[in-house]
């Protein structure tokens, strides 16, 4: 499977700067890449690798507020503790009932008459660390850029961490070593920092035969370079890091695909033939957030919240015309500020069309909905933690129209309501372009012909926004990044994807864009208002490295697999403080200021 990045002419000036003036970005809140594509990001430490490209070993660690590179040598005194990550070998599934058709959902089967089939993955042995992704110096500009916003949201400021690591690379100062006459790498103006970050790349080139997914290994824990077993341990756990080196590795790799414009080739894991057949997705339970722990170190896992082909809109905010670029079209800073994607926990914007299914991102209740004219709709689900999760920009046109008077089952579905269960990837509702953004904020989608977004108009997409129950903003971008990968090229609807919202309806059929045209891609909104898809209209981030797509209709009373997770059949019950909490205070995040043509 190849994962295709948004299609833009590659990067290749080594002296443009395309990410400056961001707060630094951790390896904690690791959940963030820039890519328009399946890939996806997190924290780096900076050389260490510094003193000896070819043998040097060092693990990033997470300070207050930026990462920190931590050397490990034979003269060093102390001993870098790591972890290993075990993922599990074994998914379980449950059949699921076929959705009901009428405005109540399905109560969950007794697991007394449940149905258990496992399915055991085949024991595997660590891939090997290089992913033969070829890259050259002349290409410096945007390995720098992925480097720097990954370290520190390219700033070139960005003062010493408890682990001494500053500037826009995160170099320790011993790895800095007085370089150019600074005694700190933050204190050196931009162009020292990037020249001696320059530098290094260029080792790690020249050491890897131009593989550039050494780098990130490279930069982040180089020993893992030597012994393969070290990709998926996370180095210095002590410190802050939550990534492997492999997890680290394919989200730098994200951005940088992002940035160069170049295809990243994925492995087929067992995990993705299993979602191929269009299982719901499952994510692991939240656990408690510390009040203590700082915004800026807070994870997020979610699953991805739009159906069909799509593309994230890039949160980048250092120069303004490369940040337009990275946003897909011609922005001004200020319009990228007014769309919230320079904030220290950015949302997550994903362009579509209207009419396009936007499903759950978390297992949880429903705990707001927004539906008046004139306002952004929205829903919000809150999960057993009290961490909710903002989606807004649903439909609110009829088809064809830009008239704000779309019926009821056109905007959102019936388990958008409050007090409703929901499972992570059911369909909650429909894009629209009720959410403000500037105009100068989109992408470029692939989309059918007969589709079309006017370029003076607001771009369908859904903004996704998550805080904490204290009140605290958690970054989103990373996060659905972090889904879009996992979930890329897989079939992402089915049988559990909903329920009926009534019946009569007239159908509404959406059509989409795909590599095969002897396939339909396209959404039916049938007359019960379920939605079923073909197509690529029926698999999460399709695109021409996929190699695959469902020919046949997928969805509730269609196809597809008729089996959940096993959690399904735990009812979801939000304790009484939650809701309490979420009485007293407004669960929406702070509004950034907008704009709405």
């Amino acid at each position: 499977m190849v994962i295709y990045p948004t299609a833009r002419p590659p990067r290749t000036d080594p002296t443009r700067t395309l990410v400056g003036g961001r707060r630094r970005f951790h390896a904690s809140k690791v959940t963030t890449t820039i890519v328009a594509v399946a890939l996806l990001s997190a924290l780096v430490a900076p050389p260490a690798h510094a003193d000896d490209a070819a043998s040097d070993d060092s693990a990033t660690a997470l300070g207050s507020s930026a990462s920190t590179t931590v050397a490990d040598t034979t003269t060093t005194s102390t001993t870098s503790p790591t972890t290993t990550t075990t993922k599990p070998a074994t998914t379980t599934t449950v059949a699921a009932p076929r959705p009901a058709t009428t405005e109540a959902p399905s109560p969950p089967a007794p697991a007394a008459e449940a149905t258990t089939t496992t399915t055991v993955a085949p024991p595997t042995t660590p891939a090997p660390a290089p992913q033969q992704v070829v890259a050259y110096p002349s290409q410096m500009a945007n390995i720098l850029a992925t480097i720097r916003y990954l370290e520190s949201r390219g700033d070139y400021t960005a003062p010493p961490n408890k682990g001494r690591a500053s500037g826009a690379y995160q170099f320790i100062t011993s790895t800095w070593n007085d370089y150019a006459g600074y005694p700190e790498a933050y204190l050196a103006p931009p162009e020292i920092q990037d020249e001696r970050a320059a530098a290094d790349v260029t080792k790690f080139l020249a050491q890897w035969n131009n593989d550039v997914s050494m780098v990130p290994v490279m930069w982040y824990y180089p020993r893992a370079s030597r012994d393969v077993e070290l990709m998926d341990i996370v180095p210095v756990p002590s410190a802050g890091n939550v990534l492997t080196v492999r997890e680290y590795q394919q989200r730098w790799l994200g951005v940088w695909a992002f940035l160069s414009g170049q295809p990243i080739p994925q492995a087929l894991t067992f995990e993705a033939r299993l979602a191929r057949m269009g299982f719901a997705p499952e994510l692991a339970p939240p656990t408690a957030i510390d009040p203590a722990t700082p915004a800026i170190e807070r994870t997020a896992t979610v699953a991805f919240p739009v159906l069909g082909p799509t593309r994230p809109a890039a949160p980048e905010c250092g120069d303004a015309q490369d940040a337009a670029e990275g946003a897909g079209a011609n922005g001004t800073a200020a319009e990228i500020e007014a769309a919230g994607l320079c904030a220290e926990e950015a949302p997550s914007i994903i362009f579509g069309v209207k009419m396009q299914p936007v499903l759950a991102v978390s297992d949880g209740v429903v705990t707001d909905v927004r539906n008046q004219p004139g306002e952004p709709i929205s829903v919000t689900i809150t999960d057993v933690v009290g961490r909710s999760y903002r989606l807004a920009g649903f439909n609110d046109d009829t088809p064809g129209t830009d008239d704000g008077a779309a019926p009821d089952h056109l905007r959102l579905t019936n388990l958008a309501a409050v007090g409703q269960s929901v499972r992570a990837g059911q369909v909650l509702g429909y894009m629209g372009d009720s959410s403000p953004l500037p105009v100068g904020i989109r992408a470029d989608v692939p989309t059918d012909a007969t589709v079309q977004i006017p370029t003076d108009a607001v771009a369908p997409h859904i903004r996704l926004t998550i805080v904490d129950l204290d009140g605290t903003p958690v970054d989103a971008y990373g996060p659905v990044i972090d889904a879009l990968f996992r979930q890329a090229c897989s079939a992402g609807i089915g049988p559990w994807s909903g329920i009926a919202s009534g019946s009569g309806f007239d159908p509404v059929t959406t059509e989409t864009t795909d590599d095969n045209r002897e396939i339909d891609s396209e959404w039916v909104i049938g007359e019960t208002g379920v939605v079923t898809a073909s197509g690529w209209a029926a698999m999460i981030y399709p695109n021409e490295g996929c190699g695959w797509a469902p020919p046949e209709k997928r969805g509730p009373g269609a196809g597809g697999p008729d089996t959940v997770p096993a959690t399904w059949l735990t009812p979801i019950d939000l304790p009484t403080s939650i809701w309490v909490d979420l009485a007293v205070r407004d669960v929406t995040p702070s509004a950034v200021p907008m704009m709405r043509p």
